[in-house]
C-alpha cells in the first residue's frame, strides 16, 4: 500500500482502518449474547425413584450428585418426525404422521470408587431378577438341571416392581450464568455398557448408557444458589472459595444494587469518587477531560454487560423450575426518559456522538456532524430523535447505556 494512500492516512475519507467489527457486533457484545456455546459447560441430574431405597440402602441416593458430576460426555435429544408425501388432487402435499425421540447416550468416567459401576449394577438387579439368584442363595437357581426341580425361580422381568428406576434425567447447558434444561421424561435405559478391558491401552475406561424417553421438558433459569441442584456443591469438590480478584465477584453472584448507579453498584465506589482515585481531585482542564472520557467508557462497558436481551423468551407454560429467566430488560430506558434526557445539551453533548456513531444517520459520521451549522445539527437531532420516539430498539439501546453511564 502506498504512503500516499488517501484511505491509509484518512485524508479524503471518514472511513478509519478498524478491527472485525461484524464479527465483534455479533459475537462480543452484550456480555457474548450470541457467542456460539462451549461443550464443556454442562450439568447433569439423575433423579432416582424412592422405591430404590435410601442413601444408607442405595449407592444411587448416596452419590447422587456424584453420579451428575461423573458425566463425561452426553448427547441432547433429537427429534425424526415421520412424514408422508400425499396426493391432494395431483398436487403433492406432506403430512406428518408421528415423531419419534431417538436414544439419548450418556458416558460416564468408571471411577475408582466404582459410582457409576453401582448405578449400572443396581439399575439391572432392579428391573431383572436375573443378577439376585446366587447373592440371595436361592436353591436351584442357574443349576444345570434346574428344568427338572418341582419349583423353577423366577428370571428376567418377573420381579414385581411397578415404578421406573429413574424419574428423569436432566441434561443442562450452562452459559453467562443462565442454564437451559431438557429433561428427560420416563427415561428406560435400551442399552448399558461397562466399557473394555485393553493391557495395550493407555486411555481411561468409561461405562455408557442409552437412554429411551418419551418426551422432553424445556426449562431455563439462572445459576444461583441450589439452581441446577447439585452444580457447584461444595459436598462434591467444587471450589466455592470467592475469588481474590475483586468486587466484581459479588455482582456475578447475583447480588447487584443498581438503584444507585450502575459502577456503585459493581465496585462499591461512587463514580466521582473511583475517578478521583485513578486521576486525583484536581480539577484542571486536563485531568477534567480524563475522566469524561473515563467516566464513558467503563460505564458503557459495564451498562453493556448488564443490559442485555435474554433470548429467547421462555415458554409461559414451562413451571418445572422454582427459578426461570426472563426476557425485560430494565436497563433500556423508554423513549420519552431518553428525549426528555437529550433536551439537557450536557446530556445531549454526551450522547448524540454515541448516537451518530451507532450509525443512527446514513452517511453521517461524527466528523460531518461536528462540522454542520447549528440548523444542520438541529435537523440531525430531530431526525434522531424521530427514531427514538418511533421505538428503534438499536438507537435506545445506544442511548440507555450512554445515559445511563452518566448517572442521570
Amino acid at each position: 500500500m502506498s504512503l500516499k494512500d488517501a484511505f491509509l492516512f484518512n485524508l479524503q475519507s471518514e472511513t478509519h482502518l478498524r478491527d472485525a467489527r461484524h464479527a465483534n457486533q455479533i459475537y462480543t457484545q452484550n456480555n457474548f449474547a450470541f457467542a456460539p456455546k462451549q461443550k464443556y459447560m454442562y450439568h447433569v441430574r439423575f433423579e432416582p425413584n424412592e422405591e430404590i431405597g435410601n442413601s444408607a440402602t442405595s449407592n444411587v441416593f448416596r452419590f447422587q450428585k456424584e453420579i451428575g458430576i461423573l458425566v463425561k460426555s452426553a448427547d441432547l435429544p433429537s427429534y425424526r418426525a415421520s412424514v408422508e408425501n400425499k396426493q391432494q388432487y395431483n398436487r403433492k402435499k406432506n403430512v406428518q404422521t408421528r415423531v419419534d425421540y431417538q436414544d439419548v447416550r450418556i458416558a460416564f468416567h468408571d471411577d475408582n470408587t466404582g459410582i457409576t459401576r453401582a448405578l449400572l449394577e443396581e439399575y439391572y438387579r432392579y428391573y431383572f431378577t436375573d443378577a439376585n439368584k446366587v447373592t440371595q442363595g436361592i436353591a436351584g437357581a442357574y443349576g444345570p438341571r434346574d428344568k427338572y426341580f418341582a419349583r423353577v425361580p423366577a428370571y428376567g422381568l418377573d420381579n414385581g416392581k411397578k415404578n421406573p428406576f429413574f424419574k428423569y434425567i436432566t441434561i443442562y447447558q450452562l452459559s453467562r450464568r443462565n442454564w437451559v434444561a431438557y429433561t428427560l421424561v420416563n427415561p428406560l435405559l435400551t442399552a448399558w455398557d461397562h466399557g473394555n478391558v485393553d493391557s495395550a491401552a493407555g486411555d481411561f475406561n468409561e461405562s455408557t448408557i442409552t437412554v429411551a424417553y418419551e418426551a422432553v421438558q424445556y426449562t431455563s433459569g439462572s445459576v444461583k444458589g441450589d439452581t441446577p441442584a447439585g452444580f457447584a456443591d461444595a459436598s462434591v469438590g467444587y471450589d466455592v472459595t470467592p475469588s481474590p480478584l475483586g468486587y466484581l465477584d459479588d455482582a456475578m453472584d447475583g447480588y447487584v444494587d443498581t438503584s444507585k448507579g450502575l459502577l456503585p453498584a459493581l465496585v462499591g465506589l461512587g463514580t466521582s469518587a473511583l475517578l478521583n482515585k485513578a486521576f486525583g481531585n484536581s480539577n484542571s482542564p486536563s485531568k477534567n477531560i480524563f475522566k469524561q472520557v473515563a467516566s464513558g467508557v467503563i460505564g458503557g462497558v459495564i451498562t453493556n454487560v448488564l443490559s442485555q436481551n435474554k433470548l429467547p423468551v421462555p415458554d409461559p407454560q414451562n413451571v418445572q423450575t422454582p427459578v426461570t429467566s426472563t426476557s425485560n430488560n430494565s436497563r433500556i430506558l423508554d423513549s420519552g426518559t431518553i428525549l426528555q434526557a437529550l433536551s439537557n445539551p450536557a446530556v445531549a453533548n454526551q450522547v448524540v456522538p454515541a448516537l451518530i456513531n451507532s450509525g443512527a444517520l446514513p452517511n453521517v459520521g461524527i466528523n460531518t456532524y461536528n462540522s454542520a451549522n447549528a440548523t444542520q445539527k438541529a435537523a440531525y437531532d430531530s431526525q434522531i430523535a424521530d427514531k427514538i420516539s418511533q421505538g428503534d430498539q438499536k438507537l435506545s439501546q445506544v442511548a440507555s447505556n450512554a445515559i445511563n453511564s452518566l448517572g442521570t
